[in-house]
């Protein structure tokens, strides 16, 4: 059976709409690449915070273990009790960024599955095959008129 210029405009148009759904999903699956990539490196930062407060506790602490006397050590009791405080509000604000980056990626996911499956609602399998059916019950007699 020879192809007929719609069968080919349907071919092209199906082709189309198959390669632009896939850049669509890749495109859906960058962007969530993209949410995990910003939580990584909100771990990161973190960490590295985290290592900088107690890089600079033990600096302190050298330092007061360097200074003479009962004064030094009252200080250095006083800014250890300062540091552990310090790391305590620092590990309950990055347990809550960490918290909100999780819910928000979370809520940004089902977004996401929201709009791919009424991406995912076209035709396919038997509703397009129909489809191409139906177009060839119309366009054949049309094209055989044509030729006569």
């Amino acid at each position: 059976m020879t192809e007929t210029p719609m069968e080919r405009a349907f071919d092209a148009q199906s082709t189309m709409l198959r390669r632009s759904t896939w850049a669509f999903g890749r495109g859906l699956a960058t962007q969530r690449e993209a949410v995990e990539a910003f939580r990584d490196v909100l771990d990161a930062q973190e960490e590295t915070q985290r290592r900088n407060v107690e890089a600079t506790q033990r600096a302190v602490d050298a330092y007061f273990e360097a200074l003479p006397g009962a004064g030094a050590a009252a200080g250095q009791e006083a800014v250890d009790e300062g540091f552990t405080t310090l790391l305590e509000f620092h590990a309950q604000s990055w347990d809550a960024v960490d918290r909100l980056a999780a819910e928000n990626a979370a809520a940004y996911d089902e977004l996401v599955e929201q709009y791919a499956s009424m991406v995912d609602a076209r035709p396919r399998g038997d509703a397009a095959d129909r489809t191409r059916a139906r177009t060839e019950v119309v366009v054949e007699p049309a094209e055989d008129a044509n030729e006569r």
